[in-house]
């Protein structure tokens, strides 16, 4: 398996472990994904989940050793 599926997969675990996380995230891609109004913000926020969860998984700017 190569590092950026565990990396990956890591991301993912770290932002399922928490529900309240997870589901504003899929809201957020929702609100995106619709087009319906500017996705500024959200877009916005879904950044600052992902960084999150990066450096929770250990994938993040903490741990840049760990990118190919």
């Amino acid at each position: 398996m190569s590092r950026d599926v565990v990396a990956s997969w890591a991301v993912f675990v770290a932002i399922e472990r928490h529900p309240e996380r997870a589901a504003r995230l899929r809201e957020l891609e929702r609100v995106v994904d619709a087009g319906e109004q500017d996705p500024t913000a959200a877009i916005a926020e879904i950044r600052a989940v992902l960084e999150a969860a990066e450096v929770e998984a250990g994938t993040g700017t903490a741990a840049p050793f760990l990118r190919a």
